[in-house]
């Protein structure tokens, strides 16, 4: 998978290059901290597009909407946990992931998986608590093959 750093050699980077330099997305993220607003010198520069260039290596999704990132988590149509999906989610992005995944459910891309009485099913999640289980339905795939996001297909 390209990505947007490929092209990018930090090290000659500077405050008077940036703009041609840099992807526009990138160069509008760092504008409000330069001069004469902000306070960035060369260094700090470089440091902070390293520090993004780190994260985003480190998770390839993290330019993605949560929505997208769940839809590619449940791509593979087997239901499944949030905690699950996202093992390393720390507390705070696993409630927003489950707010996410309301909004997939009232957009009928994903359902609460539920036993013969309607009640949910749950099992027992990374941290002990009893979780709910997400089912992914065909709108998903739908959606995932519209916005290009499935390599497979």
């Amino acid at each position: 998978m390209k990505h947007r750093f490929d092209s990018i050699l930090i090290d000659v980077l500077t405050l008077e290059n940036y703009e041609s330099y840099l992807p526009e997305s990138l160069a509008q993220q760092v504008a409000p901290f330069l001069p004469p607003t902000g306070s960035f010198d060369d260094a700090t520069l470089q440091r902070y597009i390293r520090m993004i260039r780190d994260f985003e290596i480190e998770d390839p999704n993290s330019n993605m909407t949560l929505a997208n990132r769940l839809r590619l988590a449940f791509s593979d149509m087997i239901p499944e946990t949030i905690c699950s999906r996202f093992p390393n989610a720390d507390l705070p992005l696993k409630r927003r992931l489950r707010c996410v995944a309301e909004y997939l459910i009232r957009a009928g891309e994903l359902s609460k998986m539920r036993d013969d009485n309607g009640k949910l099913i749950k099992k027992r999640g990374v941290l002990g608590k009893m979780v709910v289980i997400y089912e992914p339905l065909p709108k998903m795939l739908t959606v995932l093959n519209r916005q290009k996001l499935l390599s497979h297909e």
